[in-house]
């Protein structure tokens, strides 16, 4: 397996065209490389990522990609991110990648009880 991981992002077509996003085999050193170093090397996609936050390390808080905010208008959707089908339990820039690792940014509403853990001053967990 190559020291690479995949990341997908699904602003859904409301907000964003294309509706979705894939940039796969991004390079990481695992076990270093972080949801937050993938996002920084998305920019090399076609067409590049770019996103806002603020904080690092567990604390890391992501505020936008490609302009499409958490609360936009407040609309109630929040960016929420997988690995590997799975919500990670670490904001976005403690969570270290191995290699063939997918990442999953969706844009979903607060209802859907989805939500980004170990943040205590997201919205969402207020």
């Amino acid at each position: 397996m190559s020291d690479t991981a995949n990341l997908f992002i699904d602003w859904q077509a409301q907000w964003h065209s294309p509706p979705w996003q894939a940039c796969d085999f991004l390079p990481i050193v695992p076990n270093q490389s972080t949801v937050k170093t993938l996002l920084d090397d998305a920019k090399s996609c076609d067409p590049s990522v770019t996103y806002v936050s603020t904080g690092s390390g567990d604390s890391a808080y992501l505020i936008s990609i490609d302009g499409v905010e958490n609360n936009q208008g407040n609309n109630g959707y929040y960016w929420v991110y997988f690995v590997n089908g799975q919500m990670p339990s670490v904001g976005f820039g403690a969570y270290k990648l191995s290699p063939g690792d997918s990442v999953a940014w969706d844009y979903k509403h607060f209802s859907s009880g989805l939500r980004q853990v170990n943040q205590p001053d997201h919205p969402a967990n207020k």
